[in-house]
């Protein structure tokens, strides 16, 4: 092989400038769609991984990188901090003030990476392109000292039942955050490339009242089991994570052990009143039968830390013996908003939205509702900023 010139015999100059006979060295791309903040590690990189290169096309979107320990942002025309390079170790969790696709061309991971973890928690790469289970892709003696592991808005803890949780296959381009008791090294079992993912929970849409804003700081609470009058909540029922009056977390229950995620505070207006460290998180339970609102009580620990993962379980809170009608929350709000109300027996029920000067804007509800905690929404999208009275 003549690098210094062309190639010749069985050899070939790839995309990446690699001149040899060994398909392995070529060149892979990495493509990663980006939100605002995701989680993310890269399965091939250049020879020349600083963040310049690396990220250098994300520079026009006031990008960051924070990484285990480490960090960098690009302020005023150049890259600062203390994480200046993009190793395939590693896992990142990247910042962009819009969405945006980052493509990263390089060489790809050598399948035979050690990946070296210390007790506790450390932020890691998947350096294989497509998806494989966890239990088929982590060695058995590295999952003998993981306790769970973290990805972006989902989570697997490792019970002697097996893993469980939203979170069932490690993929390219993802990060993730893995929880150990001790310290162990390791080798990937690399993934049969059919490029297909094996069957996943859905994933559906949550109503908007309910939505919460990705964070860096994340923590998970296995519900293990939840009832409303002794009876267990049905599929599609929505598990909903509060600190205080404002939604960090929710889930979908699929009639087995779910995680469910609450975000804690990070910088920035948007995650204003989101968990810290000691918060006591509280837990809703929107029943989509009868599109109540329900209380719910916690055995278990409820106690906010960042990556922390508690088991619990749900019952309803007790049904009061007179009418009790809540605060809305969020409040202040835009656009949506919500009420809640409790009846001590099936009633009628009317609900109305009023100005300042007294005049009807909106009728929330209007008819008869059962016995038990309940809640309506009201969108104000098509109302003036101002004060409102329900």
């Amino acid at each position: 092989i003549d690098c210094a010139g062309e190639c010749f015999g069985d050899a070939y100059e790839d995309d990446c400038g690699v001149c040899d006979d060994d398909a392995s060295n070529d060149c892979g791309t990495v493509s990663i769609d980006l939100d605002g903040l995701d989680l993310v590690s890269f399965h091939a990189l250049p020879d020349d991984n600083s963040i310049g290169l690396v990220l250098g096309s994300l520079e026009p979107y006031s990008p960051g990188a924070l990484g285990e320990g480490n960090s960098a942002n690009f302020v005023n025309g150049q890259w600062l901090g203390t994480s200046l390079t993009i190793d395939r170790e590693d896992g990142y969790w990247l910042k962009v003030s819009e969405a945006v696709t980052l493509d990263v061309e390089g060489l790809p991971t050598d399948p035979a990476t050690v990946f070296s973890l210390h007790n506790g928690s450390n932020l890691v790469s998947y350096p294989f392109v497509g998806h494989a289970p966890i239990e088929e892709t982590v060695p058995e003696h590295a999952q003998n000292v993981i306790i769970g592991i973290i990805g972006e808005g989902e989570s697997a803890m490792n019970t002697d039942d097996g893993w469980v949780g939203w979170l069932t296959e490690l993929s390219g381009t993802e990060g993730y955050w893995f929880i150990t008791s001790d310290d162990v090294d390791f080798v990937y079992n690399e993934p049969t490339f059919n490029f297909a993912r094996t069957e996943q929970r859905a994933k559906q849409a949550i109503p908007e009242a309910y939505t919460y804003h990705q964070s860096t700081q994340q923590a998970f609470y296995y519900v293990d089991s939840a009832e409303i009058d002794g009876e267990a909540i049905t599929a599609g029922d929505l598990v909903i994570a509060y600190n205080g009056d404002v939604v960090v977390g929710a889930r979908y229950w699929d009639g087995s052990i779910i995680d469910v995620p609450a975000m804690g505070a990070d910088a920035g207006e948007k995650y204003a009143g989101y968990a810290q460290s000691g918060d006591d998180i509280s837990f809703k339970v929107l029943d989509q039968s009868t599109n109540s609102l329900i209380d719910m009580d916690v055995t278990g620990n409820a106690e906010w830390n960042n990556l922390g993962m508690n088991v619990i379980k749900l019952t309803n809170s007790i049904i009061p013996d007179e009418v009790q009608f809540g605060s809305a929350y969020p409040n202040p709000f835009n656009p949506v908003t919500m009420v809640a109300f409790s009846l001590p027996e099936t009633m009628e029920v009317e609900i109305v939205v009023y100005d300042m000067l007294g005049r009807s804007v909106a009728n929330l509800a209007s008819g008869a509702f059962e016995r038990g905690n309940h809640h309506v929404s009201w969108n104000a999208s098509q109302s003036a900023a101002g004060i409102y009275f329900v």
